[in-house]
C-alpha cells in the first residue's frame, strides 16, 4: 500500500500545496533554462535547497550530535510534530538520517512504556546486510512522533562482496579463541541441543553471517573505527570455557572484533570462609581456574577483588583457584586470604536480602554490580563503601580483617540510602544514615543465618544486635543495638552520651544509637523504664515487619535532611500505609520512639544533672567506667573526643600505656578534645575525673 493513502486530510493538504509548488517550480525552471545561463540555475538550486533546509530546522527543537557527526537524538518541535503525526517511523528516519538507496530501516520491535509512549525499534542495513549494532528508534504518543534516536552508520562505496570464503573465515575465528575443544565436538553436547530446540539440524558449529562491523583495530587511532565487511561467528568453547561472537575482516582475514557471549562463566563453589564456615559460592571460569566474579544471576554481577595491601583499585587482581574447592589449607593463610570468601559470600547474601524481602534488585534497584576489594592498604582498620565499590582493610591492633557478613549489610547499606533518602552524612541525618547501615547489616545477618545457613567459624559466634562483634578483638562490638550504652552510644535522644560536637561529622557514628535501639525495640518487643524515669511498653512486631516499615521510611519518605523528629512521623506513616491504622506494628512504632525520647516536634533539651545508675557504685573498674566515660571515635587518630554521664565537668586527664607508665605526649585543651597526633600507635589507657570519681577505659591509637 502507497503510503500516502494512510495520511489525514489536513496532511493530504499540505501535499496537495507542496505538489503545486513543486510544479509551479517545474515550469518556472523550464522557463529559466531557455532565457538565464547555468550559474543562474546553480544559485536557484541552492536557493531551493536553503529553503528545505529552513523548513527542516523549524521541525527540529533539538539535535544531539555523536563523535561521527551523525544525529543521536532528535527532538521534534511543534510544527515538526505535526507534520510527521501519522507518518510511518521508517519513513520518518530516511528524511531525519538522510538515507540513501543502500540504506534501509528494518523494524525489529514495538514497545508501549506506563506513559503510553510506544517506542519502534530499527536495524540499519546497507545494501541487505546487518549494520552491527546500530539501531534507531521513533518515539511517538497518541500517533504523534515526539523524538528519534539511536545509532546511525553513515556508509558509502562499501563493497559487500567478501573475497574470502566462511569457511577460511572460520580457520582464523578458531585460531584466535585457541580453545582444546570446542562445544561442536561433544557428541552429547550436540544430541542435547538438538534434543531442546526439537530441530535434528541444531548444532553448535559456527554459521558465518556476513555483516558490516567497526574495525576495532582502527578504532584505538580514531575516534571510531572504520566500517568493514567481515564474517560474524558464533564460538562456542567447552576446554576452556568461552563463548563469544568473532568478527574476521571478509577481505583481510584479521579479527576486527570479538563481543563476549559469555562475559564470564558462572559456576558453584565451595570457599572455607573466616567468620562464615565452608560456604558454597557463586563464582566464575577464567584462565588457569576459577574467580570470585559471579555473572548475571544477580544483577549484573558480584565480583571480589585482591588489593595486595596496595591502595590503588587498578591494580587490584583476582584470586583464583584451580578447582573450585577453596580449601582452609589454601586460603587461611598469613595474608587471611580466606576473608576474600567472606567478602563475596557477604556481598551475594545482601543482595538476596535485598531481593527476597525487599523486592528491590541490588542496591540501585536496577542490578548494579556489587565489587569488593579486599586487603586494602596495610594495617588498616576500616571498611568502606566509596560510592561506588566496597573496601575492606585487613585490620591490626584493634580489629581482625573487617569482612565480616554485618560489616558487609551494612557498607552496602550505604549505598542503599545513596540511592534512596540520600541522607545528608553530619548530625542527626548522618546519625540515621549510620544507624540504617546498622540496622541493614544486623538484618542481613539475621536473614543468612536463619534463611541462607551461614554459621560462625571465626572466634565469635554471631549475634544480630552486635555491630562488628567478629573482628572486634577489645571489645564485645563495636556498637550495642540491643544496648547501645555498653559502648559508649546514647539509647535516649540528647540524653546520656548523645555526642555535642563537630567532630565525626557531628557525631553521626554515635548518636545512631538512638535509632538502632528503636529498632531493636520494635523487632523484639521490652517493657521497662527509660533514663528519664519514664515507663514504656513497647510490643513486638518480628523483624520482617520491622525492616519492611523501616525500608519504606528511608526509601519513601524521608529525604536529605530528615531528622530524628522527622524519622517519628515517616515511620508511623510507613506503618499505617503497611498495616493499617490502629495496627499493632503502627502502636510498636509510637511507643518505641516514646521509649527513646523521640517526640513530635523534637524540641527537646540535653540531660543535664542525670548520671547512669552506675554513677553510685564503684566507677574505678573498666566496665563501670565504660557506662559514664564516653570516647569517640574508636579507634581514632589525631583527636579523641571525650564526654562524662549528664555532661559533668573534666577535671583531669592522664594517659597511660597498658604497663601503667604515664604518656605525656597527649594533650587535653579543656573541652572535651584530646589531641593525640603525636601518639604512636597502639593501645592505651585513659583516666578521667570529675573531680569526686575518676572513670577509665581503653583506646587504639591508628
Amino acid at each position: 500500500m502507497h503510503p500516502l493513502i494512510c495520511y489525514p486530510n489536513h496532511y493530504l493538504h499540505r501535499l496537495g500545496a507542496i505538489a503545486f509548488h513543486f510544479s509551479t517550480i517545474l515550469t518556472i525552471f523550464k522557463f529559466m533554462t531557455n532565457k538565464y545561463s547555468a550559474a543562474a540555475l546553480l544559485m536557484f538550486g541552492a536557493l531551493a535547497a536553503n529553503t528545505a533546509q529552513a523548513q527542516d530546522a523549524r521541525r527540529i527543537q533539538n539535535k544531539v550530535l555523536g563523535e561521527d557527526n551523525q544525529p543521536v537524538l532528535v527532538q521534534f518541535s511543534a510544527e515538526g510534530k505535526a507534520a510527521y503525526r501519522g507518518v510511518e517511523g521508517a519513513q520518518v528516519l530516511r528524511q531525519q538520517l538522510a538515507l540513501t538507496n543502500a540504506d534501509q530501516m528494518v523494524k525489529r520491535h514495538v514497545e508501549t512504556d506506563q506513559l503510553g509512549f510506544t517506542h519502534e525499534k530499527f536495524a540499519q542495513y546497507y545494501q541487505g546486510i546487518r549494520v552491527e549494532h546500530a539501531d534507531y528508534t521513533v518515539h511517538a504518543k497518541g500517533g504523534t512522533v515526539e523524538s528519534i534516536s539511536g545509532d546511525f552508520e553513515k556508509i558509502s562505496g562499501l563493497s559487500t562482496t567478501p573475497s574470502m570464503s566462511a569457511s577460511a573465515a572460520l580457520t582464523r575465528a578458531l585460531a584466535h579463541v585457541g580453545a582444546t575443544k570446542y562445544m561442536w565436538q561433544d557428541v552429547e553436547e550436540e544430541a542435547g541441543l538438538k534434543k531442546d530446540t526439537n530441530n535434528s539440524s541444531a548444532t553448535y558449529y559456527p554459521q558465518g553471517e556476513l555483516v558490516i562491523v567497526r574495525n576495532e583495530l582502527t578504532q584505538k587511532a580514531s575516534a571510531k573505527g572504520q566500517p568493514v565487511l567481515a564474517w560474524k561467528f558464533n564460538v562456542y568453547a567447552q576446554e576452556p570455557v568461552s563463548r563469544a561472537y568473532i568478527y574476521v575482516n571478509a577481505s583481510t582475514g584479521e579479527i576486527v572484533m570479538q563481543d563476549n557471549i559469555i562475559k564470564h562463566t558462572d559456576a558453584t563453589g565451595s570457599f572455607a570462609t573466616a567468620y562464615s564456615g565452608t560456604r558454597s559460592t557463586n563464582d566464575g571460569t577464567t584462565t588457569g581456574g576459577y574467580f570470585l566474579r559471579e555473572g548475571l544471576t544477580r544483577g549484573q554481577g558480584i565480583e571480589t577483588y585482591n588489593m595486595k595491601k596496595g591502595t590503588q583499585y587498578s591494580r587490584a587482581v583476582d584470586f583464583i583457584d584451580a578447582d573450585n574447592n577453596w580449601t582452609a589449607a589454601e586460603y587461611n593463610n598469613a595474608n587471611f586470604d580466606n576473608v576474600a570468601g567472606d567478602a563475596h559470600v557477604g556481598a551475594q547474601a545482601t543482595y538476596d536480602y535485598w531481593k527476597n524481602v525487599h523486592g528491590r534488585n541490588s542496591y540501585d534497584n536496577a542490578g548494579a554490580k556489587i565489587k569488593s576489594y579486599v586487603h586494602y592498604s596495610r594495617s588498616y582498620e576500616n571498611a568502606y563503601w566509596n560510592g561506588s565499590v566496597m573496601t575492606y582493610g585487613d585490620g591490626a591492633t584493634r580489629f581482625r580483617p573487617l569482612t565480616s557478613l554485618d560489616v558487609c549489610g551494612h557498607e552496602i547499606g550505604h549505598a542503599v540510602c545513596e540511592k534512596t533518602a540520600n541522607l545528608t552524612y553530619s548530625n542527626e541525618s548522618g546519625a540515621m544514615n549510620e544507624g540504617l547501615s546498622d540496622i541493614w547489616g544486623a538484618s542481613i545477618e539475621a536473614y543468612a543465618v536463619a534463611s541462607l545457613g551461614f554459621t560462625s567459624s571465626g572466634p565469635k559466634a554471631k549475634s544480630t544486635w552486635l555491630i562488628g562483634e567478629e573482628i572486634d578483638k577489645q571489645q564485645a562490638a563495636l556498637r550495642s543495638m540491643s544496648d547501645p550504652k555498653s559502648q559508649g552510644q546514647p539509647d535516649y535522644y540528647k540524653g546520656i552520651n548523645w555526642y555535642v560536637g563537630t567532630s565525626d561529622n557531628g557525631g553521626v557514628h554515635t548518636n545512631s544509637g538512638v535509632i538502632n535501639y528503636w529498632y531493636y525495640l520494635i523487632a523484639n518487643g521490652k517493657s521497662g523504664t527509660n533514663e528519664k524515669g519514664v515507663a514504656y511498653t513497647v510490643p513486638a512486631i518480628g523483624l520482617d515487619a520491622a525492616a519492611k516499615i523501616t525500608f519504606r521510611m528511608e526509601s519513601v519518605y524521608m529525604v536529605a535532611s530528615s531528622t530524628y523528629a522527622q524519622a517519628r512521623t515517616y515511620s508511623i506513616q510507613a506503618a499505617t500505609d503497611l498495616y493499617g491504622s490502629g495496627s499493632t506494628q503502627v502502636t510498636a512504632v509510637t511507643a518505641a520512639w516514646d521509649a527513646v525520647g523521640v517526640t513530635t516536634g523534637a524540641a527537646f533539651a540535653a540531660a543535664t544533672g542525670t548520671t547512669s545508675p552506675a554513677a553510685n557504685a564503684s566507677l574505678t573498674g573498666l566496665d563501670a567506667s565504660a557506662r559514664s566515660l564516653s570516647l569517640y571515635p574508636v579507634p581514632a587518630t589525631n583527636e579523641l573526643h571525650l564526654m562524662l554521664a549528664g555532661n559533668a565537668e573534666i577535671t583531669s586527664v592522664r594517659i597511660s600505656d597498658l604497663r601503667g607508665a604515664a604518656v605525656h605526649t597527649a594533650r587535653y585543651d579543656g573541652s572535651g578534645t584530646l589531641d593525640i597526633s603525636n601518639l604512636a600507635k597502639g593501645m592505651y589507657l585513659i583516666s578521667v575525673s570529675d573531680g569526686q570519681d575518676t572513670f577509665r577505659q581503653r583506646f587504639v591509637k591508628e
